[in-house]
């Protein structure tokens, strides 16, 4: 969107329309940082505003979740996990798949969440998916420490210099994360169930995502087809970081995900930047 601006007196400002493959324009986000950095404020406190259980929640969520799989597929089914516990298997392959999940929820409601706000004032509506990146951030942290408790109690399992790749694998996570959830934030605006199909989509792909389970657990020359995924190469190379049985996947796969992950954000941005002029008048 582009705003024209005149000199003198009290001339009003001139704001056009973006056209329909318009790029985000991230120097304007600059601009309007302040009202980035309040957003990111507010997701913060509203998340945990007026809730009984608060932090608590967030540890029981993947508490939860553990418990049903390490009983179904730890002790029932004896899935392989290459000599790691599967509780430390399934964690450390959750947590990011709740960050995951977190992002890509609340980037698709960011537009017909927000609905007041935007017909009210001008701003970069790109501001409000980016600011619940952080709020997600919060719960991944929380949840790191549970793992590393879990971690330090089986022990075995020292930090060593692999950490140092965490942030870049954050970034990219955050990157892919959000490019979903732009694009099913522009579907959303004109199709209002998309929210429920989000839900289903989000379903379904979690179980072809190995985090359950090992890509190992497949044939070598069908493998290649988890790797379509790139929440695949992702879980692993968290895994890598995590555990030090576990090994890191290819390159080629690591570089696959990078590829498929920025392209989806470029996707999700354009598409996102074509319907936010239109929610208005469209809800």
């Amino acid at each position: 969107m582009k705003i024209l601006k005149k000199d003198s007196g009290f001339t009003p400002i001139v704001i056009t329309p973006p056209t329909s493959l318009e790029f985000p324009d991230f120097r304007e986000l600059w601009e309007y940082k302040g009202l980035l950095f309040y957003l990111v404020r507010r997701d913060i406190i509203l998340r945990f505003q007026q809730t009984i259980a608060g932090f608590l929640w967030i540890i029981l969520q993947p508490l939860i979740q553990m418990l049903i799989f390490y009983v179904i597929f730890g002790v029932l089914v004896k899935i392989p996990t290459n000599g790691v516990p599967y509780q430390l298997f399934f964690l450390s392959g959750f947590i990011v798949w709740m960050f995951f999940t977190q992002v890509v929820n609340n980037s698709g409601l960011s537009l017909v969440g927000n609905i007041g706000v935007i017909i009210k004032s001008y701003f970069p509506r790109m501001a409000l998916p980016l600011s619940t990146v952080a709020s997600a951030l919060v719960d991944f942290g929380v949840s790191f420490v549970l793992l590393m408790i879990f971690l330090l109690i089986n022990g075995g399992y020292p930090i060593t210099l692999r950490y140092l790749l965490l942030p870049v694998l954050l970034v990219l996570t955050a990157i892919f994360s959000s490019g979903v959830g732009l694009l099913f934030g522009a579907l959303m605006v004109v199709f209002r169930d998309m929210k429920n199909l989000l839900a289903f989509v989000l379903m379904i792909w979690m179980y072809i995502t190995p985090i359950i389970y090992p890509t190992s657990i497949a044939p070598e020359k069908y493998q290649i087809l988890f790797y379509l995924n790139p929440m695949t190469s992702l879980v692993e190379a968290y895994r890598w970081v995590f555990l030090v049985q576990l090994g890191l996947p290819h390159y080629k796969y690591l570089l696959v995900s990078f590829v498929v992950a920025v392209l989806i954000w470029l996707g999700g941005a354009i598409a996102f930047r074509a319907m936010e002029n239109k929610i208005a008048d469209v809800m």
